[in-house]
C-alpha cells in the first residue's frame, strides 16, 4: 500500500485513542460507563422509553458513526454518517396484550421503514404469542463493540412471522413460522410462494451470569445477509433456491466479576447446490458459516474494554479472519461514546492475501 495511506490510517488510530485518553482523564465529573445496548434484542428496544399518554411509552435512539478504512480490495475511505435512527412505541392494550411498533433509519439504508410492528399476548402459565414484523430468534449476536459481528451478518432475520414463547425459570423456548423471502423466487415461475419456514431456539440461564442456547432456521438462505444477493438470482428466474438448506447457532455467555466472555458459531448445516450458491471456482457448493469470540473488562465500574476474534467461511465479501480492540463508556447520562480498531484480511482466493484496517469511533443517545 501507499506510505500516504499508512500514515491516515496511524494518524486516525492516534487521534481516536487522545480522545480516549483525554475523556477518562477528565475526572469523575463525566459518569463513564460501558456501551447502552450488547446485544440486538436490547437495541431494538430503543432506548430508555417515556410515558407520553396512559400505557403508552415512546422510545429512541440516535447513533452518528465516523469511520476511516484501509482496504486492499476496495480501496481507502472514510465517512461521517447517521448509522441509526430508531424510535420506537409501545402500548399496554390490557392486562395481557401489548402492542410494539419501531421506526428505523439508517443514512446508507435509504427511507425511514417500518423495522418492527408486533401484537403479543402473553398468559399466566408463561406461554406468549407474538404475531407481526419481528427479527426471528435465530442467533444471539451478543457482542461489545460497535460493528456488527459477523454471526449477525450471516443470521439476522427480519419477518412477518407468528411466534410461540414459553419462559419458566431459566429456560427460555421459542418456535416461529414465517414465508421466506427466496423460496418464492419469481411467482410467474413457481408456485413456492408460501408459509414454509420454520426456526426454533432455546435458552438456558443456570446461574446468574451464565447462560447458553442453541437456535435453527429452516433455510440459511432466508436471512438478511446481503451476501444471499447473490445467490441464486438471475434477470430471468429472480431469486430461486432449488433446495432448502437449514442453519444453526450456538452460543455460550459468560459473566463473573469484571470479565465477560462471548462465544457464538452461526451456519449451514449442510453444502447448498453448486447451482444455487456457488461464488467461487471450485465447483463445489458453498457451506457459509461464521464464529465470534469476545473477551471484555470492566476495568471500574464506569469503563469497559473488549477484544474480538471471528472469522468465517465461504463469505467473500466479509474478512475470513479478523480481530480487534474496543473501548466504550457514557460521556454523560445516556451519551455514549465508543472507539474501535479491527484489522481483517480476506480469503486468498486469488493467491492474494488481501488485508483491511477498519477504525469506528461511534456516539449513541438514548432517550
Amino acid at each position: 500500500m501507499k506510505r500516504s495511506n499508512s500514515r491516515k490510517t496511524n494518524f486516525v488510530l492516534k487521534l481516536a485513542i487522545f480522545l480516549f485518553a483525554l475523556l477518562i482523564s477528565s475526572g469523575p465529573s463525566l459518569a463513564l460507563a460501558e456501551e447502552a445496548y450488547h446485544s440486538l434484542e436490547e437495541k431494538k428496544k430503543a432506548g430508555l422509553g417515556s410515558a407520553v399518554a396512559e400505557n403508552i411509552t415512546l422510545g429512541g435512539l440516535l447513533e452518528v458513526e465516523f469511520t476511516n478504512e484501509d482496504n486492499e480490495r476496495d480501496g481507502v475511505g472514510s465517512d461521517i454518517t447517521l448509522a441509526t435512527v430508531e424510535v420506537a412505541i409501545d402500548a399496554k392494550i390490557n392486562e395481557n396484550v401489548e402492542g410494539h411498533i419501531l421506526f428505523l433509519w439508517e443514512e446508507d439504508g435509504g427511507p425511514i421503514a417500518l423495522d418492527e410492528g408486533t401484537i403479543t399476548i402473553n398468559s399466566s402459565y408463561g406461554l406468549s404469542l407474538t404475531a407481526g414484523k419481528q427479527y426471528v430468534p435465530f442467533g444471539n449476536f451478543e457482542s461489545h463493540f460497535v460493528s456488527d459481528p459477523q454471526t449477525l451478518e450471516l443470521g439476522e432475520t427480519n419477518q412477518s412471522a407468528v411466534l410461540l414463547g414459553y419462559e419458566k425459570g431459566p429456560v427460555e423456548i421459542a418456535l416461529g413460522l414465517f414465508n421466506g423471502d427466496l423460496d418464492g423466487g419469481n411467482l410467474a415461475l413457481t408456485d413456492n410462494d408460501r408459509v414454509d419456514n420454520y426456526v426454533a431456539s432455546v435458552k438456558v440461564a443456570p446461574v446468574d451470569g451464565v447462560s447458553f442456547g442453541l437456535s435453527w432456521i429452516s433455510d440459511l438462505a432466508d436471512t438478511d445477509a446481503e451476501i444471499t444477493e447473490a445467490w441464486g438470482a438471475s434477470p430471468t428466474l429472480g431469486y430461486l433456491i432449488d433446495d432448502s438448506v437449514a442453519g444453526i447457532s450456538a452460543f455460550l455467555s459468560l459473566a463473573f466479576g469484571p470479565v465477560a466472555f462471548e462465544a457464538e458459531y452461526l451456519g449451514a448445516l449442510d453444502e447448498f447446490d453448486v447451482l444455487d450458491l456457488d461464488v467461487d471456482t471450485d465447483l463445489k457448493g458453498d457451506k457459509p458459516s461464521t464464529y465470534n469470540v469476545e473477551v471484555a473488562y470492566e476495568v471500574n465500574d464506569n469503563i469497559e474494554v473488549a477484544l474480538r476474534y471471528e472469522g468465517n467461511t465461504d463469505l467473500f465479501e466479509l474478512p475470513e479472519t479478523q480481530y480487534g480492540v474496543a473501548a466504550s463508556y457514557e460521556v454523560f447520562e445516556n451519551t455514549n461514546f465508543s472507539v474501535e480498531y479491527l484489522q481483517g484480511e480476506y480469503d486468498d482466493t486469488g493467491n492474494l492475501e488481501e488485508k483491511r484496517t477498519l477504525i469506528t469511533a461511534q456516539i449513541a443517545v438514548e432517550f
